[in-house]
């Protein structure tokens, strides 16, 4: 369970990290047409967008991802969150909370796509992303709470944690250094390293006309989207791994809960920032394809928040009423064992 000081420092962390760059927009407005100057230019003139034929399979790819496989895994994530709306269990909450952000970015991004010409806002966009950043940072940290309270048992004092026949020693017995631990710490260096990877990526100014169903429509995908994409949240990323991995290797008192905060936060930030890395410069040429693969993984994140909650229904929901296994031995009996 977290703390009072661990809520209130994600509250910060949201806050800070989230109004940053909306903030130096605003102080820095024509930021993306300085770095525009730089940037490589693709699918773009002097006199404008230029204008590409889609086929009618990629305009019918358009059309469903847009007005049925959006719609559907929007609402689907509003069910969720509702029915998880009560429940108390850290890891469900959070997952109920990446639901919120989800439900919530996703209709930032179905505002900007029909409230606005050219689907242009770059504020809603913005609040997009952030809702997506959040939803799988909230996700991974259920996942990872998860497994750790219903498997492992590495956080709990007073439970037997399941790699112990694999470690042969553990930390909670004798005055040892965890393994699990050692290789978490070393998970978020290279995590932060990692997360860098965008940096090395070219911007592209890409902007293009084309119709869909006779309707003319803009695809383009401006130079301050890529500037939080791959500049800033690679940054911000590699901060959060560090933070983690130091939070463990220096702080005394009960580092795991604060640890696992970072470490979730910092999957969330990399995993969006990749995943847009990977849709734009695989399909830049043909944005309907970057559109059409988004939907589609959101889709299939959600489908997969729904397969898992069915799986392990029993273990998630019916708890209460049926205890947990688990392999609780006594200290003394423990170091007998092991030596």
């Amino acid at each position: 369970m977290m703390s009072q000081f661990e809520k209130i420092l994600l509250i910060i962390l949201i806050s800070i990290f989230g109004i940053f760059p909306p903030f130096a927009y605003l102080l820095l407005s024509n930021i993306s047409a300085e770095v525009s100057t730089g940037a490589q230019d693709i699918l773009h003139s002097d006199n404008g967008a230029i204008f590409i034929s889609s086929s009618a399979f990629e305009q019918l790819a358009s059309i469903l991802t847009a007005f049925a496989v959006k719609p559907i895994y929007t609402i689907l994530a509003l069910f969720i969150a509702v029915f998880l709306w009560k429940k108390t269990e850290i890891e469900l909450k959070a997952l109920k909370w990446s639901m919120i952000f989800f439900f919530l970015g996703e209709n930032f991004c179905a505002a900007n796509f029909l409230f606005t010409e050219n689907h242009d806002s770059h504020m809603l966009e913005y609040l997009h992303s952030l809702g997506m950043v959040l939803s799988f940072g909230f996700a991974t940290y259920a996942l990872i709470e998860g497994i750790d309270q219903n498997a492992l048992r590495y956080s709990e004092p007073k439970k037997t944690c399941s790699l112990t026949s694999f470690c042969r020693q553990c930390h909670k017995y004798e005055n040892v250094s965890c393994g699990l631990q050692s290789f978490f710490i070393f998970l978020g260096i290279a995590g932060a390293i990692v997360a860098l990877m965008p940096l090395s990526a070219e911007l592209h100014l890409v902007s293009y006309n084309t119709r869909i169903w006779g309707t003319l429509y803009n695809y383009n995908h401006p130079i301050v989207y890529q500037l939080v994409e791959v500049r800033y949240y690679p940054f911000l990323a590699a901060a959060l791994f560090l933070a983690a991995s130091l939070t463990l290797w220096f702080k005394r008192e009960n580092p795991l809960q604060l640890s696992k905060l970072l470490f979730a936060a910092a999957l969330g930030v990399m995993g969006f920032s990749f995943f847009r890395f990977i849709v734009f410069h695989g399909f830049r040429t043909k944005l309907v394809w970057m559109d059409f693969w988004e939907e589609v993984t959101e889709f299939v994140y959600i489908m997969a928040v729904i397969l898992m909650l069915w799986v392990f229904r029993n273990q998630l929901f019916l708890k209460n009423n049926k205890p947990r296994v688990t392999t609780d031995l006594p200290v003394n009996n423990f170091r007998s064992s092991s030596v």
